[in-house]
């Protein structure tokens, strides 16, 4: 059931920049809409009403439009004429295609009080098919102009006004004869598939019956559009719900999952193992500083990012950065003193610069495959210290998983004009690295002759 609500109004206001209180002119066409509500109270300024093809069975709650000119309320399921006599300004009335039944042409007289009305529109209703439909309208609404499109010449209006108590006087004895309350017809409308509040009942009873060949026919009346209406609701309903399900389901094609925006770091217990992770992507290098003193982590986390974005967490042994809810988290290839570290920004390029001492500065990097240098081909440690063999690099990167001492510290960023610009170094060029060194250590002794040695 759709109901009219001030954000569906102000949703169909952008022509009038979302104010109500002011608009003239509104469309709330295909909408499923039961009941007219609300307009009066939030839009008393309207003169131009759209409100055809939905389900409204009753015209109500516009007394308050005083300046209203043009209603719509073509295909809908009103059945008569009835609470528009306030609406002193109305013009044109549209109600084509309702259900406006013989009986319902009792209540055409309740807009004589419109003396503005020009136009009306009843085509498409069963009214219309009376004999005496046109000279009973035109002679009961004298200020009309135009009945269904067509003018109303002073002699077609003069002879209808002639013709006018004989064929009120036919119109009862027909509607006795069909068994209908001539009275209550004229004052009161057949409601059965509305409540109180003007809107259709939950359960609308099935009009429709099975034919010889198995299929449903329903007879066309007001019942059989709610029936429909809701039927192709409900279809929508299932098919949307179908739609989202489908979506969330991962396919072969999408690739693996984004990851979740983290709103602070993950918590790490003692027995969990680290792992290397770069959720944003991030173009990183971690480096020996050329002293060998210390570790140089630089992230190019672009200059239009605010620094308050950027969450950093360094530990002995790893560090790890939170930018734009995204884990940058790094295992270090040897421990650090935390409390010793900086942070830094450049004012220009917006390069991360963090700066962390060495627990012990005298001591190499050994494990180079937890580097990454801003040149590819290099080894990322200080020129002052030999590339270091594999067995070694295994050898300490063992050690400093099992070391997790020390207190870490979280360092805020600062924004500071002392670091410059920092490269990306590709994927393999560490284990390039790592090979080649293992590669010297094997191949660096005596050659190996042909012959066997001696027993």
């Amino acid at each position: 059931m759709g109901r009219i609500t001030e954000r569906l109004i102000r949703q169909r206001a952008e022509h009038n920049e979302g104010l109500i209180s002011t608009l003239e002119e509104v469309a709330l066409h295909q909408q499923n809409i039961e009941k007219i509500e609300l307009l009066g109270q939030l839009c008393p300024k309207l003169k131009i009403l759209y409100l055809q093809n939905n389900l409204i069975g009753k015209i109500q709650n516009l007394h308050k439009l005083k300046e209203l000119e043009y209603l719509n309320l073509a295909v809908n399921n009103v059945t008569k004429l009835q609470n528009l006599q306030r609406c002193e300004s109305l013009k044109k009335l549209d109600l084509t295609i309702n259900f406006v039944s013989k009986a319902g042409l009792l209540t055409v007289e309740s807009l004589r009080s419109n003396i503005h009305l020009e136009e009306l529109y009843l085509l498409g209703n069963p009214c219309t098919d009376w004999h005496g439909y046109r000279q009973y309208v035109v002679a009961k609404l004298p200020q009309l102009k135009k009945l269904d499109g067509q003018a109303i010449k002073p002699s077609e209006r003069i002879s209808a006004q002639q013709v006018l108590p004989e064929l009120e006087a036919a119109l009862v004895v027909e509607l006795r004869a069909e068994g209908v309350d001539v009275e209550a017809a004229g004052a009161v409308e057949d409601d059965s598939l509305y409540d109180e509040t003007g809107a259709a009942v939950a359960e609308v009873p099935e009009t429709g019956y099975v034919d010889e060949k198995g299929e449903l026919v329903r007879p066309w009346c007001a019942a059989t559009r709610i029936l429909e209406h809701r039927e192709q609701e409900a279809a929508n309903q299932d098919a949307e719900e179908k739609k989202r399900a489908g979506a969330a389901k991962p396919s072969l094609d999408s690739g693996p999952p984004r990851p979740q925006r983290h709103e602070a770091f993950p918590e790490i217990a003692d027995t969990d193992r680290i792992y290397q992770k770069n959720e944003g992507k991030w173009e990183f290098s971690l480096e020996e500083a050329p002293d060998g003193g210390s570790l140089v982590l630089e992230v190019a986390v672009g200059r239009f990012l605010d620094t308050s974005l950027i969450q950093t967490d360094l530990q002995p042994t790893f560090v790890r950065l939170l930018i734009k809810g995204k884990l940058l988290q790094l295992l270090l290839p040897c421990e650090v003193r935390p409390d010793a570290a900086k942070a830094q920004r450049n004012m220009t390029t917006g390069q991360l610069v963090i700066t962390m001492p060495k627990e012990d500065p005298l001591q190499p990097v050994v494990d180079v495959s937890k580097l990454r240098p801003k040149v590819p081909g290099t080894s990322g440690t200080a020129p002052g210290y030999p590339a270091p063999s594999a067995s070694s690099s295994r050898e300490s990167g063992a050690a400093s998983a099992g070391a997790s001492g020390g207190r870490g510290v979280r360092l805020p960023g600062g924004p500071m004009a002392t670091t410059k610009g920092a490269g990306n170094g590709g994927g393999d060029f560490t284990i390039k690295e790592v090979r080649r060194a293992a590669v010297t250590a094997v191949t660096g002794g005596e050659e190996d002759g042909d012959d066997p040695p001696d027993l």
